[in-house]
């Protein structure tokens, strides 16, 4: 019997990598614990690679949180439903052992527990601007997050919100876009379409090589990061959230409930480029009646989809068709479980994080936090002083492909990325005002009149 090429549904995809998360913080402080590792690397060329998750029971994790909490601080290590950080006494006391050549210690680079900052306060009357949010005792797992003890949640890190506050600065304009994208390069398509039209099957034996061919001709594949940059943790999370999402959605990851792409996919449309991105999803940021007060609601991570078609050359262009019905089933599976997929992959708690970050910078930069306040981030805002660019900049990617028999025709690549409009998120029908108080209210009830010398966060 004789097999044609379109009985062969080929999915490919760029396989990302990721170094460490050796924080800025840390080298310019010192030793602040070893250094995490995270769940790709890349290497001096740019090249990214995979790292396999080393604890798949979770045995490992249970014993790094026990101790972790054996030997914290018992007010750290508390579970406090709104913690909060007061900008100007964090950057005073972070200047004062950069002075000293002091370390900066792990509560300050993972800003006393925080899984989500949620609020921002600001005091025109003392000078400060507040951050505050849930917070628990912390961790490294062994895939190098750092999450708390009792939800797994992923912890804020002092390094990503420097990113998102030098994006949004209290002088100059702020980024128009925040994200990534990874995408096969013209040649790379191009090269793949010829190869393509040029095979047939013979035999359902031919899938390996067909699937090695179809890898070799797209070759590496490009990753850029806007917004942030690209040598940060802020900038490889964006990427490696990308990555690991790509490997559910082809099904070479598996979780409980989750459908993949590779489950679904019958059919697809000829010359077609499905892409999947991630957008943030928020109902609004409520505002008090007097702008000084401002909280996330309803936060949480879209993916979404969309299709472009390839010719020949390798030239993308925008599918007015709808997305094919897999793909649409793979992201409203992944957006309807992102909280359990984000537990059990922590980077996709990260990108929430670094969300939420940049779109409070972009508030407090639009309401004139720092003007109002009087606060300048003359440390917190200086590469100089403080360095978050600490990892090598991520560049290309090999591609991977997966093969699977269906129906019809060849499946051409995945694409896609992260897109965060922040400006856009604290403007227009995306703010509310908050006519009940409670924000008002939470902000009053902030009291730093006694809080001791050199002391920036409290329950």
């Amino acid at each position: 019997m004789k097999w044609s090429l379109v009985k062969l549904a080929l999915v490919c995809f760029l396989g990302l990598a990721m170094s460490g998360m050796a924080s800025s913080v840390l080298a310019q402080g010192g030793g602040g614990g070893d250094p995490p590792q995270g769940g790709i690397k890349v290497d001096a060329a740019g090249i990214l690679q995979n790292r396999t998750m080393t604890d798949p029971t979770g045995q490992l994790n249970r014993q790094r949180a026990t101790q972790a909490m054996a030997s914290m601080n018992r007010e750290l290590a508390a579970s406090s439903q709104l913690r909060k950080v007061s900008l100007s006494r964090l950057q005073r006391e972070i200047g004062r052992r950069l002075a000293s050549g002091e370390d900066i210690p792990n509560d300050m680079l993972y800003l006393a527990g925080l899984t989500q900052v949620t609020h921002v306060f600001c005091y025109p009357e003392s000078g400060d601007i507040v951050l505050a949010g849930p917070a628990e005792g912390f961790f490294q797992d062994a895939d190098g997050h750092i999450r708390g003890v009792h939800t797994g949640r992923p912890t804020v890190q002092l390094q990503d919100l420097l990113a998102a506050l030098r994006a949004y600065p209290q002088n100059g304009a702020g980024v128009h876009e925040i994200g990534c994208t990874i995408d096969p390069t013209a040649e790379g398509l191009a090269r793949m379409q010829q190869f393509a039209s040029s095979v047939t099957m013979t035999s359902p034996a031919q899938t390996p090589a067909i699937a090695e061919g179809v890898r070799t001709a797209l070759g590496m594949q490009t990753v850029k990061v806007m917004g942030v940059p690209a040598n940060t943790h802020f900038g490889h999370v964006l990427v490696e959230a990308d990555y690991r999402m790509k490997l559910y959605g082809l099904g070479l990851n598996r979780l409980p409930g989750l459908v993949s792409y590779v489950d679904k996919i019958r059919t697809g449309s000829k010359n077609a480029l499905v892409r999947w991105f991630f957008a943030p999803s928020y109902e609004s940021v409520l505002v008090s009646e007097n702008d000084l007060a401002a909280t996330l609601v309803g936060g949480s991570v879209e993916l979404m989809t969309e299709e472009e078609s390839v010719d020949q050359f390798g030239n993308r262009e925008a599918n007015r068709k709808k997305a094919n019905k897999a793909s649409v089933a793979f992201c409203n599976s992944f957006t309807k479980n992102y909280d359990s997929i984000a537990a059990a992959d922590p980077v996709f708690g990260e990108l929430k994080n670094c969300m939420d970050l940049a779109v409070l910078a972009a508030f407090m930069q639009t309401k004139d936090y720092y003007g109002l306040s009087g606060l300048t981030l003359d440390v917190l805002a200086d590469e100089n002083k403080l360095s978050i660019k600490t990892l090598n900049t991520v560049k290309q990617v090999e591609s991977v492909v997966t093969a699977v028999f269906r129906n019809n025709q060849l499946i051409t690549p995945v694409s896609g990325g992260v897109v965060v409009y922040p400006l856009e998120q604290v403007q227009g029908d995306k703010v509310s005002v908050d006519t009940s108080g409670k924000n008002e209210q939470l902000r009053d009830e902030v009291k730093m009149s006694n809080l001791q010398e050199g002391q920036w966060w409290w329950d």
